[in-house]
């Protein structure tokens, strides 16, 4: 096996560890010739996965002391059952939801975007990036499409005043137009070289990608978005009832 998928691996296998509670945090990590041994690895195999962890912020170096778990890790759990927006999610958290790279522009609607929004092929769109950051760590790569059909020439300038932060209170406050429903896709993908770099992880790195609709009080397609999900810093949990029988 090659030696970056191999770390990668072993990246993993310590990342489980920590969310599972078996390394807890603020917790030093064992001498790396002992880790390496039990791990199975190489000691540069083992590095190369500690680069790659204190990079998420999993793991800290402490110069001529050792390498430990970090005392807050970071890791969001989003509940796939109801809708809630990144940003609070992220404060609540006890993070500061921050936005880099918001670009807004009139693009022409892909196949997939006309379809989600149930307009007609090549219709003018607003398309919203933004990279979601907790802290200054990068959480997600967000693409957001709004229809222009209907009074594009108000609408697309009013649009460009979004400051990046809760796309929903956006729509409710300044387009009059408030979102309470949604139907989402979730999709393991593997992170392309524009992903991986904006969310600084390894190309082929796993990503949750969220392809969800969001509808209005009337049943009306408000919003479609389509976003990039760093898997170690995020994840998505259903709460399915049971019958009781």
């Amino acid at each position: 096996m090659p030696r970056e998928n191999l770390a990668t691996r072993v990246a993993n296998a310590i990342r489980e560890q920590v969310r599972s509670g078996k390394l807890q945090r603020g917790v030093q990590l064992r001498g790396e010739v002992e880790f390496s041994r039990d791990l199975g690895v190489s000691r540069q195999t083992l590095r190369e996965a500690t680069r790659l962890l204190t990079r998420e912020g999993l793991l800290t170096i402490r110069h001529g002391v050792g390498t430990f778990v970090a005392d807050s890790p970071v890791y969001l759990n989003s509940p796939l059952n109801s809708m809630h927006s990144m940003s609070s999610l992220i404060r609540e958290s006890g993070g500061e939801a921050r936005v880099d790279g918001l670009k807004i522009r009139k693009v022409t609607a892909t196949a997939e975007v006309a379809a989600a929004l149930g307009i007609p092929d090549s219709s003018p769109v607003a398309e919203i990036f933004r990279l979601r950051l907790i802290d200054a760590r990068p959480l997600a790569v967000a693409y957001d499409y709004i229809s222009l059909l209907d009074e594009p020439e108000w609408k697309l300038p009013l649009i460009k005043t979004f400051d990046g932060g809760s796309i929903y209170e956006f729509m409710s406050l300044k387009l009059q137009r408030q979102l309470v429903s949604s139907e989402s896709a979730l999709t393991a993908v593997a992170a392309g070289k524009k992903h991986a770099e904006l969310l600084h992880v390894k190309v082929g790195f796993p990503l949750l990608l969220m392809r969800e609709v969001q509808f209005d009080a009337q049943g009306q397609r408000g919003l479609y978005s389509t976003i990039f999900h760093n898997s170690s810093l995020m994840g998505f949990t259903l709460v399915r009832p049971g019958t009781g029988v």
